[in-house]
């Protein structure tokens, strides 16, 4: 009770809920299940026949779509509402979430509850959907693992079911803000499980599709979860900026997926492009209404833009209907006719959506903060804008482009990913920027985050070689890589993976930044010779193996420049051999020289331990 007391000290004494709050939600999605259920009814079974597959049967049909509904916005509200008690409330000086943030938490409880309540029989509707079949004929016949085990779109929903468990029992039991940080990871993977299997991340152009689409259900999540937690919650003034931000966020990566997805005349004269002329129109309205603070009324607009969204889902885009994907579409987004060069990587550019905006924003972040400081050293901001524009070379020129199809520039980029960018990033000092310069509630979420037991745990260096370990042979030495690699998200996963394993081993490295218990120079030296066998023997394993990594998707691409795979995956192993030891010589180097010059400095005698 103390501590409830303390915090509504904190965010304010609450007022009685928003008049009408509730009222509106149920409207938004009485809405959003009645555009659906409209579309499935009007469209029969054309909308099968037309990519040639058979009618499934209605409750197949009926039931898949009104679950892919349920289940998306439950989804969407359990990881916005998480997101609202962790950024858009206060905490207590302890660390737990404030009165209004466990309410909201609650609230995400029982979405994550619904979630996985939903997605249990969407996992053998999406199969039996995918595979042209009843559900009950399916079921009788005993042909439901087979159909499963074939389809995408129900392995998205296994994902999303387990994610929606492992959610709901964190929340059970979270009372810190930085555990409540942590279930943001689960709930954004179940939530983009079920995304990237739709149609607009398939087929020409999909790296595109796919980003602007991941970036459109995160932002439009958070927006969705944070109208419903403000609708529901006390009453409490709401920044205006908030919702045309979030509006035209969510508007500009729709836009990308449909001129992609409804080119020309498409976006008038079919349903899909009405659709999706809809759904922008609900957007818009919402993030008006959120700008003049009629909170209710941007929670039901929102949520019925999901229900149009939903439905455009439900509907084969118009070019799918007039042309077939090349094999280098269909897997990897475009087709590559010429052969690698330097030409070919300096002309090739295909922007990552999601990456690409990252590095520029973090850029830009950073300049900002030294604006607010001074005397900050130069030559720290030229090397952080180093990395930020190595990062955003290596996820948008034709490295990138040509990494997807060829294993030995894929670990050119991997190398480079854990090697140079992070030791870029982290010589910029970024982490003590912020502490010097930010204030409020990110200042408080970095103290939390610096001062927690995880970050604790991370900063051990024999968890950061296992994490390293981990990622390098448990991706390449098992299925997984072959699994994900053939998909756009499954890139992006991989590079985050990647740059955070990096960046967090050489912040123990160089240990510039805080760091939770300093190592001695010589402990820090060990921690490189230490890493050097791991990619040794990965590197010598990758050279003299008789099998492909990824051999799935590198034989089906099939490009007539790529003669001689397992030449190309020998290169691949040698480039990952020079490349790491290159960077941990030269890292070694710079700590002995920096070691050398403060004992020098300091004249004192050199310190190891």
């Amino acid at each position: 009770m103390a501590q409830e007391s303390d915090a509504a000290a904190t965010e304010g004494s609450p007022g009685a809920p928003r008049v009408g709050g509730i009222a509106a939600l149920f409207v938004g999605s009485a809405a959003a299940l009645a555009v659906v259920i409209w579309l499935i009814a009007s469209e029969g079974e054309l909308r099968y026949l037309v990519n040639g597959n058979a009618y499934p049967g209605a409750l197949t049909a009926y039931g898949a779509a009104a679950g892919r509904l349920v289940g998306t916005v439950a989804a969407a509200l359990t990881f916005g509402a998480v997101g609202y008690a962790v950024f858009r409330t206060r905490a207590l000086d302890t660390g737990e979430l404030g009165l209004r943030g466990y309410l909201s938490q609650i609230q995400a409880r029982r979405y994550a509850a619904a979630w996985a309540i939903v997605s249990v029989p969407m996992v053998f509707l999406a199969a039996a959907e995918s595979a042209a079949q009843d559900l009950v004929t399916t079921y009788r016949v005993g042909g439901l693992t087979t159909l499963i085990s074939a389809s995408d779109t129900a392995k998205g929903w296994i994902v999303s079911l387990i994610c929606a468990v492992l959610v709901y029992a964190g929340l059970r039991t979270a009372l810190s803000w930085v555990a409540h940080l942590w279930i943001l990871l689960p709930a954004v993977v179940g939530l983009l499980a079920t995304v990237v299997t739709a149609n607009e991340a398939q087929n020409w152009d999909h790296d595109y599709t796919t980003a602007a689409l991941t970036t459109l259900a995160v932002v439009a999540a958070l927006w969705l979860g944070g109208l419903w937690s403000a609708v529901r919650l006390p009453a409490r003034t709401e920044r205006r900026w908030v919702g045309p931000l979030y509006a035209a966020l969510v508007l500009a990566n729709g836009a990308v997926i449909a001129v992609v997805m409804a080119p020309g005349s498409d976006l008038w004269v079919t349903w899909y492009g009405l659709l999706l002329v809809a759904t922008g129109v609900l957007l818009a309205a919402a993030g008006a209404a959120h700008w003049l603070r009629a909170l209710p009324a941007a929670a039901a607009l929102l949520t019925a833009a999901f229900g149009t969204a939903i439905a455009a889902s439900e509907l084969t885009p118009p070019p799918f209907l007039r042309s077939r994907p090349t094999v280098g579409e269909n897997f990897l987004g475009y087709n590559l006719p010429d052969p690698p060069s330097a030409m070919a990587f300096l002309g090739n550019w295909r922007p990552d959506l999601n990456l690409a905006p990252f590095a520029i924003a973090l850029a830009v972040g950073y300049l900002v903060l030294v604006r607010r400081t001074r005397n900050w050293p130069w030559y720290r901001t030229v090397l952080f804008v180093l990395g930020c524009a190595a990062l955003l070379t290596l996820t948008s020129s034709g490295l990138r482009t040509y990494s997807n199809a060829m294993f030995s520039v894929h670990m050119v980029v991997h190398m480079l990913m854990t090697s140079i960018v992070p030791v870029l990033l982290l010589l910029g000092a970024p982490v003590t920027l912020m502490r010097q310069t930010l204030t409020g509630a990110p200042a408080r979420w970095l103290s939390m985050m610096l001062q927690s037991r995880s970050f604790a745990v991370l900063m051990r260096p024999a968890v950061q070689l296992a994490l390293f370990a981990a990622v390098l042979y448990g991706l390449y030495f098992t299925p997984l890589f072959d699994a994900i690699g053939r998909y756009h998200w499954g890139h992006l996963a991989i590079y985050s993976a990647l740059l955070f394993t990096g960046f967090l081993f050489y912040w123990r490295v160089f240990q510039i930044d805080p760091v939770p218990g300093e190592l001695p120079f010589i402990g820090r030296i060990g921690m490189l010779l230490a890493m050097m066998p791991i990619t040794m023997v990965f590197a010598l394993i990758v050279m003299t193996m008789d099998g492909l990594v990824g051999s799935r998707l590198y034989l089906y691409l099939d490009f007539p420049w790529m003669t001689d795979l397992h030449r190309d995956q020998f290169v691949g192993g040698v480039v990952a051999w020079a490349t790491d030891e290159a960077a941990i010589a030269l890292v070694t180097l710079g700590l002995v020289l920096h070691w050398a010059w403060r004992n020098r400095d300091e004249d004192s005698e050199p310190e190891l331990l």
